[in-house]
């Protein structure tokens, strides 16, 4: 479950299978994560016809528990967040015990789904989902698909040894005085954002297991270049 030690708030309604939906963020919950503020299938069956960009992202798929009035407002801040252009990173020097990741500016990244993990080194969920996040980020690689890490400020000193010693193979780096936690509205530990080809926030506060099926989702909506040209060449990890 996540870790809740810095929650913050804020609105957007999306229309999801003709019901209104709206998203938050929560308290620790059963799930895995912590109040700053596993992995979901789904997407190879996904149509076009069953959502759009804007609907991609449901309640059931963040920590903002459905029906769970404490948490409303931090689903009201996850919607404030979506369909809006990514922010700046402001971070230390990029780092990654895998030489094939890369990190570099959100803006560098247009053309991929970048999927962004704040995470702090005194967390203990952020540290669990670890392995399972290198394991996407590897699996998804030849999609065009990249993750990459944001360490809290505090404790930051220990980032690579902690990565190191939780097989966080990722690129990662560390946030500047909690600037870029701040811009992207971070609620909780950990706490994911998903960016489209286009530069564009289209999930925040995603639950760690369900993160892969927002970005299969996604990938319906967005597929790799090569699919889109309809050309079949095979790819390299974060070129």
């Amino acid at each position: 479950m996540p870790c809740f030690c810095n929650r913050s708030r804020s609105s957007t309604t999306i229309q999801l299978g003709g019901a209104m939906v709206i998203m938050a963020g929560a308290l620790v919950t059963s799930n895995g994560m912590v109040n700053a503020s596993q992995d979901g299938t789904m997407g190879q069956q996904a149509t076009q016809q069953d959502y759009t960009l804007e609907t991609l992202l449901s309640r059931d798929l963040t920590y903002a528990s459905p029906g769970n009035e404490r948490y409303d407002e931090a689903w009201a801040k996850i919607q404030s967040q979506l369909g809006k252009p990514a922010p700046s990173f402001q971070v230390g020097e990029w780092q990654a015990l895998d030489d094939d990741f890369k990190g570099g500016d959100i803006k560098s990244m247009r053309g991929e789904i970048v999927v962004i993990d704040f995470w702090g080194t005194w967390c203990p969920p952020c540290r669990a989902a670890m392995p399972k996040n290198t394991e996407m980020a590897q699996k998804y690689a030849e999609k065009d698909v990249r993750f990459v890490g944001i360490c809290n400020t505090r404790g930051s000193d220990k980032m690579m040894e902690t990565a190191e010693a939780n097989n966080g193979l990722f690129a990662m780096a560390a946030d500047q005085d909690d600037k870029t936690k701040d811009a992207y509205g971070v609620q909780w530990w950990p706490y994911y954002v998903i960016v489209d080809r286009e530069g564009i926030v289209r999930a925040a506060g995603v639950r760690s297991d369900k993160i892969s099926t927002v970005v299969d989702r996604l990938l319906v909506l967005q597929p790799p270049k090569d699919k889109q040209e309809g050309e079949m060449a095979p790819r390299t990890r974060n070129r």
